[in-house]
């Protein structure tokens, strides 16, 4: 007998889940969706029934869970919300048609779409969100909440830290780091560290603006 599965937000991510479970596991079943849209509530997304906000998921007990969303500052308030329900299970989803070498390391909680490639010695955190044909080289760290969009290539040895969004066919050079909070704009070329809370775009990559809460935070670590 398969287990319930319920997706915490009814959009873009939520839904691909919802039509392509099958593709990424034989173990689950979709039973509902939970989001705070109050006009979605009570109604079907992507032929799934929304079962109520977020902050009821808090009344299951033993429950698998994916988070639907990609946005890393919105995943990770989910997840302290979350976590005073110890018996809550996030399972890591890997679609069939994606690859990941012999010695990676997958955290809970996250989805890693069709046509990705992951390398060898590779890290990939909690609640990480790898979209369509994105190919990580060997050893690249990803943390907590990260999104990478569409066609992001990393080279080897590249660290990418909490809560970093990057956009659709980014590339890195070998051995960066982009620095916690950091966006990346769509086709940007990094070639050299990025700091903390920075948003970068261009080719090479520019920093066009920096956050000073992440700035703080990540000298707290």
């Amino acid at each position: 007998m398969k287990k319930k599965l319920f997706i915490i937000g009814a959009g873009s991510v939520g839904g691909h889940i919802a039509y392509n479970i099958t593709e990424y596991s034989d173990e689950f079943v979709i039973a509902g969706f939970f989001d705070d849209d109050l006009q979605k509530v009570g109604t079907s997304q992507f032929g799934v029934k929304i079962l109520g906000t977020v902050d009821e998921v808090l009344k299951l007990k033993d429950a698998h869970i994916v988070i639907g969303i990609s946005f890393p500052k919105i995943k990770q308030k989910i997840i302290k919300l979350l976590s005073s329900n110890s018996t809550l299970k996030f399972p890591t989803l890997v679609h069939s048609r994606a690859w990941i070498s012999n010695g990676v390391s997958l955290g809970k909680g996250s989805i890693i779409y069709p046509g990705t490639a992951i390398n060898y010695g590779s890290n990939i955190d909690d609640f990480v969100c790898i979209n369509m044909n994105c190919s990580l080289g060997h050893h690249t760290k990803v943390g907590r909440y990260v999104s990478l969009a569409p066609g992001v290539n990393t080279g080897g040895y590249t660290t990418v830290e909490d809560g970093v969004e990057i956009g659709i066919g980014t590339s890195t050079l070998q051995k960066v780091c982009i620095g916690r909070e950091s966006i990346i704009g769509g086709q940007t070329m990094v070639i050299e560290d990025i700091t903390a809370g920075a948003t970068a775009v261009g080719v090479p990559a520019k920093t066009i603006s920096t956050s000073l809460a992440a700035v703080f935070n990540n000298s707290e670590k």
